[in-house]
């Protein structure tokens, strides 16, 4: 059974399109009240109008003074985005005009609604599971194209569907483990190979999906790479190369860099935040030193660490001091100029040889990122992908509980046993579903949505 709250007793209303100056805007109204706001608001419609199709009309205020002309259409439940009967309102995309409408709204009978609220009751109404719900939120905030389409298809079902299937096996499984504890006395306790192979086939799923979770995490959150080494050596010509255009100040003057770059990235589907900072050395100039301070700190929060060196100068004690520093972070090493080398730089192994000027440079450097970040990545013919840590967790709890009854099976334990812990991974995705969610990690989910979604 799904939560119950009274605010679905409300009618509820948000603007659907982001803020400011655009061709049009759109407005939802969801809640029983619907249909009655939409006829005070464009007087001219029909008495009963006819659900899905699209009326132009005048749209005017409590006192009759026209607000805008615009399309109206009005959704009857439960055929609606949230279940419930809905009407939406396509206007002119200024935000005076967006503002007042959502105003007379509210004087006519809504109220504003909360972040994720038409999600919410889609998902309360039983239009689709809390896994597809918070798809809904990770394709809106997909930073690249292929986290939206990861995200397009948990929202399809595709997630739901693979889980649905897991369940199906364990509680075939549990109904089999119940009838040989119902008749044990006839047939004994000896469990059925198909029972073991049904829970065999869940676990390998919920291994296969827990994996993913990097993957998802890495799509939906990106990671962030930070350039770093001593001046000169290169970082913010690197830094360029990797981004295709002239973003950081480049000269010869050591300390050039005073403070971090940021620039966004898709390398291979995960966006990566590039921060080029100053170089790392001892200095009296009290501005440098910020930059420095500042520099070793992006490092510290750092997802992996670019280390940048001078291939014409070699490696430096003051090379390896900054390196030890990173406390073994995810590191790559760049030999930079190996053009000005006159024979090899000393570096660590493993470093990678490169000239920040030549042509080709970019393209190398996205190579090796993507070989640093990809690796084990889940591919997306292998697995569906995990898109929040709640899903990780209880995958990794369902997976877990069915791991012990197995095990308590091949230790020729009662099959009460692992009956109990099957409950135990049904109960997980359950949770997973949203059928046992409590009300306010509900509500904790939702509000990280955007408003009018």
């Amino acid at each position: 059974m799904r939560p119950k709250t009274e605010s679905l007793l409300d009618t509820i209303a948000a603007l659907g399109t982001p803020v400011g100056r655009s061709a049009l805007a759109l407005v939802r109204v969801s809640g029983k009240d619907s249909r009655a706001i939409l006829r005070q608001v464009a007087r001219e419609l029909p008495e009963e109008p006819a659900a899905r199709h699209p009326y132009l009309a005048w749209l005017a205020d409590r006192s009759g003074e026209v607000i805008d002309r615009g399309l109206v259409t009005f959704f009857a439940a439960p055929a609606s985005a949230t279940g419930e009967d809905m009407a939406e309102f396509s206007v002119h995309g200024s935000p005076i005009v967006a503002e007042k409408l959502l105003a007379t709204l509210v004087e006519v009978g809504a109220r504003m609604a909360r972040p994720g609220e038409f999600t919410q009751r889609a998902f309360l109404l039983g239009k689709m599971d809390l896994v597809e719900a918070e798809a809904v939120r990770d394709l809106i905030e997909a930073r690249t194209e292929t986290a939206a389409r990861l995200s397009a298809r948990r929202l399809s079902g595709r997630l739901s569907q693979r889980l649905a299937k897991v369940r199906e096996d364990l509680l075939a499984a549990a109904a089999q483990l119940a009838a040989t504890i119902d008749f044990s006395e006839d047939v004994g306790e000896a469990v059925s190979p198909e029972t073991l192979a049904r829970i065999t086939s869940a676990i390998e799923t919920l291994s296969a999906l827990e994996a993913s979770y990097r993957t998802g995490r890495l799509l939906t959150a990106g990671c962030r790479v930070v350039i770093l080494g001593r001046p000169n050596a290169g970082k913010s010509t690197l830094f360029n190369a990797l981004v295709g255009s002239a973003r950081a100040i480049v000269t010869d003057v050591p300390g050039t860099t005073r403070d971090t770059l940021h620039e966004t990235l898709d390398i291979r589907g995960i966006p990566v935040e590039l921060v080029d900072t100053a170089g790392l050395r001892q200095t009296e100039d009290a501005v440098e030193r910020i930059g420095v301070d500042r520099a070793r700190e992006a490092a510290r929060s750092a997802d992996m660490v670019l280390y940048v060196f001078d291939a014409g100068l070699g490696w430096t004690e003051e090379d390896g001091g900054a390196l030890s520093a990173l406390n073994g972070a995810v590191c790559a090493i760049v030999a930079n100029k190996i053009d000005l080398a006159a024979e090899a730089s000393g570096g660590p192994e493993g470093a990678v040889p490169l000239c920040a000027i030549a042509a080709g440079a970019g393209g190398q450097l996205r190579a090796l990122l993507e070989d640093a970040l990809t690796q084990d990545l889940t591919t997306e013919a292998a697995s569906e992908v995990l898109g929040s840590l709640r899903q990780r967790d209880l995958v990794a709890r369902a997976r877990q509980a069915a791991g012990e009854a197995v095990d308590a099976l091949s230790h020729g334990e009662s099959p009460e046993y692992a009956a109990t812990h099957l409950d135990e991974a049904l109960d997980a995705l359950s949770d997973l579903a949203g059928e046992t969610t409590p009300e306010d990690v509900l509500e904790r989910i939702f509000s990280t949505f955007c408003i009018g979604k």
